[in-house]
């Protein structure tokens, strides 16, 4: 059987200082209207209409919240799925490298006919993505081996009017060009209603695009046709390593893993169920899901779908000019603040939709979003620790300090026979520096 433990409890831990750090969500459609009287130099305007929720009909293939029970000899495909900011390849690349060396060691242990991939969406598929053999191409089958894929997106801060018109028709004109002019595959697709919503999009360039997370969770609703074929996906940030112990779990059938989320208080749970209320949405009282899932991609998908709708009413209509702009900093923190404005809307979404459609969703604080910093023996063991994330610290392993060279000395030869999570981080991050991007692939392709 595969390895599966019970549903984790649903308790929240204690909101710490977000510092830029936000993760993930899910979700349906809500604001279309919002967009109408907005102006192409507006950058935020206030609009008191309380749009009305419209959930995605079930028309699409493989829509269903429920995977198959699955055995470890049986056939399964899953997908890691994160979004790349294409032009800051100098800060966020060596997360892509840790990344990708997890991934190949995860993929050490994994059943004989189970099959994971690393989906990237990013801008540009660069002459680093190609030395890693990554491929512009989707899942064909089953018996495919484990590849990178690069999915081409557009970011919301490109979606203006010279890059969207005639169906986004220049939006890829480069890349088509590096390419040879050759097919190309990218997102999103206009003419599909199910994952492209105009009037929105339109919205979030005006709104939103100044939002560093926005488009992490875009790609998600908009690239959906491109990994609704997988049984399982982990949604993530580039800044986490998986590890060995997701090599042989996937989650019950019908259920979506959250990591845990600290974002929750008293005042701001109360003012989210207000929030609810005024627009519509049911409301469960559910809080402190996180910046990482894992399960079905349908459930992926609606979350993601409701959450964008979700930030747009609550930027527009529940934060003023100040706190939008950043000029109120940490100070409301955690009781209520915009840099966590993604945590906020997922937090709806997934409320309205565990009670509207049956959703279901379990928190996994010992699972997912696991710390990197942990030197205890038995903290990779205990409860599976699936995905190890990066927080803000100066610990080993600290993001910030690989950055900024403090580890380049350090053999991480020393760290292979240490099972603790600190040094499984320090031991694969420090690899991925060493390997050159080609080794990198060529080891990809020892799993062909």
């Amino acid at each position: 059987m595969y390895k599966k433990q019970a549903s984790p409890e649903v308790t929240e831990p204690s909101p710490s200082l977000p510092l830029n750090k936000v993760g993930p969500t899910i979700g349906t459609a809500i604001a279309s209207q919002i967009v109408s009287t907005i102006t192409e130099t507006t950058r935020l305007v206030i609009n008191t209409t309380i749009p009305s929720v419209v959930i995605p009909s079930s028309n699409l293939s493989n829509t269903h919240f429920c995977s198959e029970n699955r055995q470890e000899s049986d056939p399964v495909q899953r997908a890691v799925l994160t979004y790349y900011p294409y032009h800051q390849e100098e800060y966020f690349f060596p997360e892509i490298r840790w990344l990708y060396r997890s991934w190949l060691e995860m993929m050490l242990d994994e059943p004989d006919k189970w099959r994971t991939d690393l989906v990237i969406f990013t801008y540009k598929f660069s002459a680093a993505f190609k030395s890693l053999n990554c491929i512009n191409e989707i899942r064909k089958d089953v018996n495919e081996p484990p590849r990178c894929r690069i999915i081409l997106y557009i970011p919301i801060t490109l979606r203006n009017d010279n890059n969207t018109k005639n169906n986004f028709e220049n939006a890829f004109a480069d890349e088509r060009t590096s390419q040879n002019n050759t097919s190309i595959l990218t997102i999103p697709h206009v003419f599909n209603k199910e994952t492209f919503n105009n009037d929105r999009s339109i919205s979030l360039y005006r709104n939103l695009r100044t939002y560093g997370y926005i488009d992490s969770i875009n790609a998600i609703y908009e690239g959906y046709s491109t990994f609704q074929m997988y049984d399982y996906v982990l949604r993530t940030d580039i800044d986490i390593f998986i590890t060995r112990n997701f090599s042989k779990y996937v989650p019950d059938p019908c259920i979506l893993l959250t990591g845990g989320g600290g974002y929750g208080t008293d005042y701001n749970r109360r003012k989210l169920r207000r929030i609810a209320k005024d627009m519509e949405l049911m409301h469960l009282n559910i809080s402190g899901m996180g910046s990482t899932w894992y399960g079905p991609p349908y459930s992926a998908y609606l979350i993601a779908n409701l959450t964008l709708d979700s930030m747009l009413y609550l930027a527009i209509n529940e934060f003023s000019g100040p706190e939008r702009d950043g000029k109120v900093g940490t100070i409301l923190w955690p009781e209520w603040h915009y840099g966590v404005l993604l945590l906020y809307g997922q937090h709806l979404a997934i409320n309205h939709l565990v009670a509207q459609r049956n959703l279901s969703v379990r928190i996994a604080h010992e699972m997912l979003d696991q710390s990197t910093t942990n030197n205890d023996t038995n903290y990779m063991k205990q409860n599976l620790r699936l995905v190890l994330h990066c927080w803000h610290t100066d610990v080993p392993f600290s993001k910030f300090a690989f950055k900024m060279g403090h580890y380049n000395k350090t053999d991480p030869k020393q760290f292979i026979d240490k099972p603790t999570a600190q040094a499984y981080a320090m031991r694969i991050a420090i690899e991925s520096r060493l390997m050159s991007l080609e080794q990198l692939g060529a080891k990809l392709k020892e799993f062909e």
